[in-house]
């Protein structure tokens, strides 16, 4: 995580497990449709036309309702002074909010994402809840997008309750409510006027208690038009996720991270196309039928049973993840050997199951594993995997840093592995995160090139302690692999480090949303300034 982050997470005063669960949940969070950081407004603003003509105003009005609802509210509502042709613009467009955005003297100082929001938190001393009630108040709706992120809602939970009120009765459409608390256990509940919001298309809510859902009224608990819902550090049980998601007839998109409780999930929905569970204790995730889900999406999802390794130490939990009928799923990760139970139909898959087609995913293109390949008991369940999802043509291979070796694990276990249907077949790319040179390490990329018969590319990424000697490591890997017995002479080998500063698990929240880009390749994520995280 950037230290810029960490260090204003430091001046928050968080303790260890509040500062984590922070980094997560604003990780997490989409950003808001509306910068405060335009780099080309000043310049604009000293343009002029050689006869004096002012010929924005006289622009169309659709043409000024667009510029005005693509500026922040404070912005917005400024426009009122330029004419009288612009005064009443303002008020009939939809309008963003977002009370980062209203903190007084700080809008143009620290950015965007994540570190800019955080920035602002630190330095809003003064209070933004009177800015955020008099914004929601003066605008009769609707409003496009409300980010309220920098409010302690501790301290502010009668201004909760009534924010909510007023933005179900003015027709909001995206609502990131998020309660800036100072301790993991707040006892700050959701305010139950949220679930009169019924406009919402995009909801994303964090570090609250869920309301008692005996308490609500069923016909007015739904949210028809929902199609993306975040969870982020909720307190809430499995009946409630259920409750809340046997009312969102229309959703494509759920994210839970930081989930302060088991989470126990069970799907069936005709409409969900991307499940994401992170940083989360799961005990189960059972995907039932899902006509239409397209990603299965995990990262740091840990179990919760363990049980006595080899060495007679405690370790490797278990989550099981059941999958059932889903037709359309495409791409599925990272699954964690040893951790993850994993369940297709009737079957658990286990070393040294056979293939058949009760225990097939064929409609998977991509798959992600997580391994300890200095495990014995991992290792073993990697190719039984692989042969679970028989038309994989992209595979994704992070390494888990380096241990005590668990039982004996050379070469020949490789080379008396039999045949892999995806490897053999289609399997065109394999990327190799954290790579760390090791034998190990090497043993497998030997035998992913040797059956790889249509391998196009195998991406190495090293990890940041070897990139200081990336020429030599190339120079190593590609001797390693000449020496191979290529199922495809014409694949290439390409070694690169890794484009964040530090070792880390890379994991980019909303990029698992995006259904036309690999959710899996988090450098193009930092690269373009997306929210994404190393942890």
């Amino acid at each position: 995580m950037d230290s810029m982050v960490t260090d204003m997470l430091q001046v928050m005063a968080l303790d260890d497990s509040m500062s984590l669960a922070a980094k997560h949940v604003y990780s997490s969070l989409p950003e808001p449709p509306v910068s405060v950081s335009a780099p080309l407004a000043a310049v604009a603003c000293g343009w002029t036309t050689s006869d004096g003509v002012d010929r924005i105003t006289r622009l169309p009005v659709e043409i000024l309702r667009n510029i005005v609802s693509r500026l922040p509210a404070k912005d917005a509502a400024r426009t009122s002074a330029l004419s009288s042709r612009w005064r009443r613009l303002w008020r009939s467009v939809p309008l963003v909010v977002a009370d980062a955005h209203l903190m007084p003297s700080f809008g143009f100082a620290f950015g965007s994402g994540m570190a800019g929001l955080l920035a602002r938190a630190v330095a809003g001393t003064s209070d933004v809840s009177a800015a955020v009630s008099s914004a929601l108040a003066a605008h009769p709706g609707p409003f496009r997008s409300v980010h309220i992120t920098c409010t302690p809602m501790d301290a502010h939970r009668s201004e909760a309750a009534l924010w909510l009120q007023l933005l179900a009765a003015k027709g909001v459409q995206e609502l990131v409510f998020v309660n800036r608390a100072s301790k993991l256990d707040t006892d700050a509940c959701l305010p139950s006027t949220l679930f009169r919001c019924s406009s919402l298309t995009c909801l994303y809510t964090g570090f609250f208690k869920f309301p008692d859902t005996a308490t609500l009224p069923r016909a007015a608990a739904a949210f028809p038009h929902l199609r993306e819902l975040g969870l982020c550090s909720m307190d809430m049980s499995d009946r409630d996720i259920a409750f809340l998601l046997d009312r969102c007839p229309l959703l494509e998109n759920l994210e839970i991270v930081g989930f302060r409780g088991l989470v126990r999930l069970r799907i069936g929905s005709h409409s969900l196309r991307c499940v994401e569970v992170c940083a989360s204790l799961v005990e189960e995730i059972a995907v039932e039928h899902a006509a239409q889900l397209e990603r299965i999406m995990l990262w740091e999802a840990w179990g919760i049973a363990g049980f006595i390794d080899e060495a007679g130490g405690f370790t490797n939990m278990c989550c099981r993840l059941k999958i059932g009928h889903v037709p359309n799923l495409r791409i599925l990760g990272f699954l964690v050997p040893g951790m993850h139970q994993l369940n297709i139909g009737n079957t658990i898959i286990q070393a040294g199951t056979k293939a058949s087609p009760s225990t097939m995913v064929p409609s998977v293109r991509m798959l992600g594993i997580h391994v300890k390949l200095f495990a014995r008991n991992e290792v073993r369940m990697v190719p039984a995997i692989l042969r679970c999802f028989p038309n994989v043509e992209t595979l994704y291979i992070e390494s888990v840093s380096a241990g005590k070796p668990i039982g004996k694990i050379g070469p020949k276990f490789w080379q008396e592995t039999g045949p892999i249907e995806c490897l053999q077949r289609h399997t065109r790319k394999v990327v190799f995160r954290k790579f760390k040179v090791q034998k190990s390490e090497l043993d497998f990329l030997k035998f992913i090139a040797e059956r790889g018969r249509v391998l196009e590319k195998i991406v190495v990424v090293l990890t940041h302690s070897c990139s200081s000697s990336l020429d030599h490591m190339r120079a190593s890997l590609r001797n390693f692999v000449a020496s191979a017995r290529l199922a495809n002479e014409d694949c290439k080998l390409i070694v690169c480090e890794s484009p964040f500063p530090v070792d880390a698990t890379a994991w980019c929240f909303q990029g698992a949303f995006n259904m036309s880009k690999d959710p899996f390749d988090v450098s193009k994520c930092f690269n373009d300034g997306s929210s994404c995280r190393a942890a």
